[in-house]
């Protein structure tokens, strides 16, 4: 169950929950996963939406990880019976730490433990870090669990730490730091059939929340909503130099071994894996000579779907 985006003061009481999880959970990855997993009983997730960066200092905001489905979808998984997504806006972000507190105690009634990363800030002026949560809370008979870093390799999890893999196109890493493959979901859109006519039908996947790696071609695994298999696929993202573009970013999807009208479909595309960067051909037989050289290597970097 997904209750929000609403403001705090919105929010209807949500009865029955004992253990709350509360963070901004981009990711969704191993440390976010060891906050929630701390509690018991009937627990419940409390995220943020936008990110609070996108508000306190829009220049700064990181791109997303997960989309707020994405988040729902983890946070589900890993038995959380309902989560709370709150609308993180000026009027939140200068909420005491007290009255955040009395917030959320007024929307689950019945809790009875709070569970946040031992490095977690919230309040006006981030007043408020554990050692005040575990004061406040404690007003209301609520204990806390203030969860240390869960640290991969030497170094603390964290969701700038992926960011900085999927930069480096290192999604090996990025894979084991979230526990599962980085993925982005899309819409496809009418593009302009230049694959269709090279014998490559690309889907042109538009309204992407999620961050991308750098620009290049890539093997990838696509997921097609309703449909039980998943299919290897040849993706590029960037300006397509061969032909005259718009100049804006394009990313393009070739499923191999599919057939099918994709058009209004949202797309799940992960299991990133790098081919070559972009670069301009001569023309359309030099370019489709290399899609299928393209193709090939994905059928030999991916296993069968």
């Amino acid at each position: 169950m997904l209750i929000g985006p609403v403001p705090l003061p919105e929010l209807e009481p949500h009865p029955g929950v004992q253990g709350l999880a509360i963070g901004v959970f981009d990711g969704v990855h191993l440390g976010h996963q060891a906050v929630v997993r701390s509690l018991s009983g009937r627990v419940a997730a409390l995220t943020f939406e936008p990110h609070p960066l996108a508000v306190i200092a829009p220049d700064r905001a990181p791109p997303r990880l997960t989309s707020l489905e994405q988040k729902l979808h983890c946070l589900r998984t890993l038995g959380t019976v309902a989560v709370v997504a709150v609308k993180f806006d000026e009027s939140l972000r200068q909420l005491s730490a007290e009255a955040f507190v009395a917030g959320i105690v007024r929307v689950f009634p019945d809790l009875k433990q709070i569970a946040i990363g031992e490095s977690w800030s919230f309040g006006r002026h981030r007043e408020g870090n554990a050692a005040r949560l575990t004061e406040l809370a404690a007003r209301h008979g609520v204990a806390v669990n203030a969860i240390a870093h869960v640290e991969l390799d030497g170094a603390p999890v964290s969701s700038t730490r992926i960011r900085e893999a999927i930069a480096q196109r290192d999604f090996a890493t990025a894979q084991r730091l979230l526990g599962r493959p980085h993925a982005v979901t899309g819409k496809v859109a009418h593009g302009e059939a230049r694959g269709r006519e090279l014998g490559f039908p690309t889907a042109n996947l538009v309204e992407v929340e999620q961050m991308l790696p750098p620009r290049g071609v890539y093997a990838a695994v696509v997921r097609v909503p309703e449909l039980p298999e998943a299919f290897r696929a040849v993706l590029n993202l960037g300006r397509r130099p061969t032909f005259t573009s718009n100049g804006l970013d394009s990313l393009e999807v070739h499923l191999l071994d599919f057939q099918g009208d994709l058009y209004g479909c949202e797309l799940e595309v992960s299991r990133f894996a790098w081919l070559r960067d972009e670069r301009r051909f001569s023309g359309p037989e030099e370019l489709k000579a290399q899609l299928a050289e393209d193709v090939a290597r994905a059928r030999e970097i991916l296993p069968s779907t």
